[in-house]
């Protein structure tokens, strides 16, 4: 049956509050990480900086004696938590996932997939050793809370913020299986296969109940898709109270000392023992020198503005280098968040302007420390027994963030009734729902968007895909043939009418042509769109691994000069106007998405139509689309200093600069060739058109598009609904053609008929052989994931008896916060 595994995400309360937010103490704020690390160990590390770099604690046996139920440590003085959101199944060689008390189960989960293969090749990794992950392009957001202890507004709308995209990616997620049983009655090798099917309609059950319970919520389908995308496409790094003391005594400083000024940059020289004094501050530096962040938020309090470069005194009165994408940022974070009754949206501007300068600011530290060391020095304080000062010696990639100061609000500690309610999170709002935490989890979750750009292909063909990323599953992750593999895969029928020629009659809302396929697509990280197209031709031209075999980057080398040849073609859109400079606009821009179509979500849609008249039945088309985003951030401001220096930031140069390579703590940031960014490809089936599709589609809620006579386009291996099984074979044949395991055609010379039996007889059996062998093959990894989830039931019953929530729905059932598993 299906059991409710209560997430914990937030607990609700009686009476007319239970939607409205509210400040959290320490305490609070632990018992919730703790419990979202633990019901979602997939998508959340908590660990300490204690425990990570050897840090001490501040403070006394009197501070944070709820520590005491971190992992039964009794150790005088506050821990320093942090919170990683990743996708660790997608992921596991990440170095950060190792830090996770599950880190051994995801390491050895499926064989253990970036190893060699194991003997026997059990999982089928006959194309060669598998490719690795691609964590360390994986872009890294920095999120703190309060470095002033006083300052209340950060640490919950963060933990907010964190719940919303762990329990939209968990629920994203199922059902889980990447190849659900089909309904053709080839299923019948194995009787595991009807308890297979048992599962996945289980896990699809969860899954509607899921996203039904998010709905209510007012987080709607597109929205939980964009949270799902942000967890299983960023390293989000939170460190929620950065000041532990301070945050728990409710002070500014910590042990007398602030933080805010405790970085080596712009000090006084002779000041050096004056800088790294607080575990604030080491906390910080350590997340720093292990990552390599774009982008992060500080959260203050004291006013309502929010701060970019430059704050320090050396450069009063300039403007910093990348200022235009500064500015163009904060206007979207303050749009975004909106204001309130009595509340405006925020002010933005540079903290020498908007607020005051200070010399060793983290903000300045974080943009400039690497690349303009002579305001940097190295530190040698005393306090904690001291601290090595070549901790504070940078490498030239470790400091280029844009990392913003958010003052939240004017006073420090807002009452209850200013900080918002859950109803519709994440539509911006200036009416009586938005408030102080309501509107900084939305600024929040804008910085986690743009810190790098994306391209989606969003439909086929009139049918919008039901998935955009899935979290739990990464397409880099299995052997050379994974891209493909898990490619959503779209068959749409050869033809209408062989005396007219015509392959397609697709539509999108409009009148199409002849032989023609349209496509929708989107662009997301971004605000300026300035080129963006389909690139589209047979997969059989394509190498077996799209990324890099080294290190997991897409698209590889190989793919790119592959795509560029003239076995494919590049489309662009048919329903953007290019206006000399730029093609679209994202949903961040401050004109609002461009261009749109009637239904849509926020979101810029682009259409196409494909040529596929020349493809024959059974023909593979891998469709991508690419994008090229932001080039005029590289506009200098009127009054940059340091003069002439160009652009310096991550985030600037990913975009605009294909050569540019930065590197820290294993992490990567490079530039794109040509500065296209591409979409994970999709593929196109081209099958026999036949009646039956139509009724048996409807009947296995298979997601497609139907004419009066016949299907026009189905998504074959949509999690949510059984393929049709007259579907099946074709698809399977097209399968095992890509494998290159179809049957060759026969040299001229061999025409006896004995021979030609013979052969057909041998490609037959190998058919039937590779059939077997990959069902087999699903079966173990079926088999390994009912394993799993009954391990997962068993820590629920244990969880549960030791817990006094309770959620609000009845026994048996999926509540707001729930999560299934199998008895």
């Amino acid at each position: 049956m299906v059991a409710n595994k209560v997430s914990g995400a937030r607990s609700r309360r009686d009476g007319s509050k239970e939607e409205q937010y509210e400040i959290l103490p320490s305490s609070e704020l632990l018992s919730r990480m703790m419990k979202l690390s633990r019901d979602y160990p997939t998508f959340v590390t908590l660990t300490t900086t204690q425990e990570w770099f050897g840090l001490p604690r501040a403070g006394s046996d009197s501070d944070c004696p709820f520590d005491r139920t971190y992992k039964g440590e009794n150790n005088p003085g506050c821990n320093n938590y942090v919170l990683i959101i990743q996708d660790k199944e997608a992921y596991p060689d990440d170095p950060d996932v190792q830090l996770a008390p599950n880190a051994e189960f995801l390491l050895n989960q499926e064989g253990g997939w970036w190893k060699e293969p194991p003997e026997g090749d059990e999982l089928g990794l006959e194309d060669g050793p598998p490719s690795k992950s691609g964590w360390k392009y994986i872009p890294d957001v920095f999120l703190s809370g309060s470095v002033h202890g006083d300052e209340r507004v950060g640490p919950t709308s963060l933990l907010e913020m964190a719940e919303l995209v762990v329990e939209a990616a968990y629920c994203e997620s199922m059902p889980r299986m990447n190849y659900k049983p089909k309904t053709s009655s080839s299923q019948d090798i194995d009787s595991e296969y009807d308890q297979a099917q048992d599962l996945w309609q289980q896990e699809l059950m969860a899954s509607k109940m899921c996203r039904q319970s998010l709905e209510d919520k007012g987080v709607p389908s597109p929205y939980r898709q964009w949270l799902a995308r942000l967890a299983s496409t960023r390293r989000i790094v939170i460190i929620p109270t950065a000041n532990a003391l301070g945050y728990s005594r409710n002070t500014r400083e910590e042990a007398g000392i602030d933080p805010n000024r405790d970085f080596p940059f712009d000090i006084q020289r002779g000041d050096e023992k004056d800088c790294m004094q607080t575990i604030a501050g080491r906390s910080i530096n350590e997340l720093f020198r292990s990552h390599l962040f774009p982008i992060g938020l500080t959260f203050h309090g004291g006013m309502e503005v929010i701060g970019y470069e430059w704050g320090a005194p050396t450069y009063l009165n300039k403007d910093a280098p990348d200022a235009v994408a500064q500015d163009t940022i904060a206007n979207a974070y303050s749009r975004y968040a909106n204001g309130f009754p009595h509340h405006n949206a925020y002010d933005y501007g540079t903290m020498n302007d908007k607020v005051y300068y200070v010399r060793g600011g983290m903000e300045d530290w974080a943009f400039a420390g690497s690349w303009d060391p002579d305001r940097v020095v190295q530190c040698s304080p005393t306090t904690y027994g001291g601290y090595p000062s070549e901790k504070t010696q940078y490498n030239n990639s470790t400091l280029r963030a844009f990392n913003m100061l958010i003052e939240t609000s004017d006073i420090k500690g807002p009452p209850r009734e200013q900080l918002g309610k859950r109803n519709r999170p994440l539509i911006s709002s200036n009416g009586e729902d938005n408030g102080h935490i309501a509107r900084n989890i939305r600024l929040a979750l804008l910085a986690v968007d743009t810190v790098e750009p994306y391209v989606s292909i969003k439909g086929v063909g009139g049918l919008q895909f039901d998935d955009d990323v899935v979290p739990a599953v990464n397409q880099r992750k299995y052997n050379g043939g994974s891209f493909f593999e898990t490619t959503k895969m779209i068959w749409v029928p050869e033809t209408h009418s062989r005396k007219h020629s015509i392959r397609n009659l697709l539509t999108v809302g409009r009148q199409t042509t002849a032989n023609t396929t349209s496509i929708t697509w989107t662009v997301g990280g971004s605000f300026n769109i300035d080129s963006t197209e389909i690139i589209y031709g047979p997969w059989d031209k394509l190498p077996e691994n799209l990324a890099d075999s080294r290190d997991g980057f897409y698209p590889s080398r190989k793919t790119l000069d592959l795509i560029k040849s003239s076995e494919f073609r590049a489309v662009p859109p048919s329903n953007s106007d290019v206006n000399g400079e730029v093609q679209g606009r994202s949903r961040w821009h401050k004109e609002g998405a461009f261009p749109v179509i009637s239904g849509g979500d926020s979101s810029p849609a682009f259409e196409a139509s494909l040529d596929l008249s020349k493809y024959p039945t059974g023909t593979l088309i891998a469709v991508f689309a690419k994008a090229k985003v932001d080039k005029s951030w590289l506009n200098p401001a009127s009054n940059v200093g340091p003069a002439g220096i160009g652009s310096v930031s991550h985030i600037v140069n990913a975009r605009t600069n294909p050569s540019y390579f930065a590197s820290n703590g294993g992490k990567v940031i490079q530039g794109r060739e040509d500065n296209w960014w591409y979409s994970a490809p999709i593929t196109i089936i081209i099958g026999t058109l036949e009646d039956e599709p139509k009724r048996e589609a409807a009947t296995n809620n298979t997601p497609s598009t139907l004419m009066d006579v016949a299907v026009k386009a189905v998504h074959v291996n949509s999690r949510m609904g059984n393929v049709p099984s007259i579907l099946d074979s074709q698809v399977e044949e097209a399968t095992l053609q890509r494998k290159g395991t179809n049957r060759a055609a026969a040299p001229s010379g061999l025409s006896s008929p004995w021979l030609l039996g013979a052969l057909m007889l041998l490609s037959v059996v190998m058919i039937g052989c590779v059939i077997v062998r990959r069902k087999r093959r699903r079966l173990l990894v079926h088999r390994q994931r009912m394993e799993r989830i009954a391990a997962e039931e068993d820590e629920f019953k244990a969880d549960l008896s030791d817990s006094e929530y309770h959620d609000d729905v009845e026994d048996g059932g999926i509540g707001p916060q729930g999560k299934f598993s199998i008895d």
